[in-house]
């Protein structure tokens, strides 16, 4: 593996008396795309929240770049780390958290100017720039409430990359989609792979894990269960569990299409 960008050291978060992650440890490589898999509940989710401690960690080590911190509680000087962590950290969420009130490229301008200090002048400039990226140059005036999910998607794509971040984190970004509006999004994320950006992503799409990641990463109870290539994970799984997931996922998928009840993680 090449230099880490992004690293977990002993993640550990519990609520109340569940423990949701049981001390996770993972490195994601410069230019790497790394898919998280695996069933509802097992911590996904939780563990992009705790790497940027939107979710604060009970125990453990985060380190994006140089920046690193721990578990806390904080010093004044640790929580400036978290913010530049954050900073440096795209997260794309699968709810969209757009700014109703702003329009498209207000979305994306507001983040460079309130953060970064960039000029109004040069946000616009930026913010067109990743609109024009993601296919929506035409849609900047537009407010989100009259934009389609997929729309919506891409403008959080845009919003996240508009902070120049180091990696980019995304939380099921399909999965409040329509399905016939989840291939614009993910053809927005191939896009960025090929251009070597640090992904890791939570997903269920498993022909997209299967086309785009470097590494496929099955979580189950909290812990990693395997790790390895997507064609290792997906033709060759070591452990049970992950073979009953896919296999789940499987039947699910024909389900859906002999008009059964849509795939769902």
């Amino acid at each position: 593996m090449s230099e880490p960008m992004l690293t977990a050291e002993g993640l550990v978060k519990r609520f109340g008396s569940q423990v949701v992650l049981d001390g996770i440890s993972l490195a994601v490589a410069r230019g790497e795309v790394v898919v998280v898999i695996g069933p509802s509940g097992s911590g996904k989710s939780t563990l992009l929240r705790c790497l940027t401690f939107l979710e604060e960690p009970d125990a453990g080590h985060v380190a994006v770049g140089r920046r690193s911190v721990s578990a806390g509680p904080h010093t004044r000087e640790e929580t400036g780390v978290i913010r530049q962590l954050r900073q440096s950290t795209g997260f794309v969420f699968q709810s969209f958290n757009l700014f109703p009130h702003m329009t498209a490229l207000q979305n994306v301008m507001e983040g460079p100017i309130t953060v970064l200090g960039l000029s109004a002048a040069a946000a616009r400039e930026r913010g067109m720039a990743l609109l024009v990226k993601v296919g929506l140059r035409e849609k900047a005036a537009v407010y989100p409430a009259f934009l389609s999910g997929g729309q919506q998607q891409r403008v959080a794509i845009a919003r996240a990359l508009a902070m120049e971040p180091q990696a980019i984190l995304f939380d099921e970004p399909t999965s409040a989609l329509d399905p016939e509006l989840v291939g614009e999004v993910l053809q927005v994320m191939k896009a960025l792979a090929q251009e070597g950006m640090t992904m890791l992503i939570v997903s269920h799409e498993m022909g997209f894990a299967r086309e785009v990641a470097d590494r496929v990463i099955m979580m189950d109870g909290g812990v990693i269960v395997e790790e390895g290539t997507p064609e290792q994970i997906f033709a060759h799984p070591r452990e049970e569990r992950t073979r009953r997931f896919l296999n789940t996922i499987l039947t699910r998928s024909m389900e859906s299409a002999q008009g059964g009840s849509p795939p769902c993680e």
